[in-house]
């Protein structure tokens, strides 16, 4: 792999190409199979990983969460 530069960052090509992602979360989701269901977290929209998935019922509605942290941002967003 190819290291580069880019704002005073390294960082390494993928082995797939030069594919750029706008986040983070778009690189991640892309391992993904199109026709597979990933659930997104309610407060940050990143990924959530089945293992650390949180569901919690608010005012009536189902929302999953990936950490406890964001289930309570988005609680405190809601007051």
């Amino acid at each position: 792999m190819e290291n580069y530069v880019f704002d005073n960052e390294s960082h390494k090509k993928s082995e797939k190409g030069d594919e750029d992602f706008e986040s983070p979360e778009e690189g991640f989701m892309e391992g993904y199979a199109e026709d597979e269901e990933v659930d997104e977290c309610a407060e940050c929209g990143s990924a959530i990983d089945g293992e650390n998935k949180i569901v919690k019922e608010i005012e009536g509605e189902t929302y999953k969460f990936c950490s406890e942290n964001c289930a309570k941002e988005f609680e405190d967003g809601l007051s």
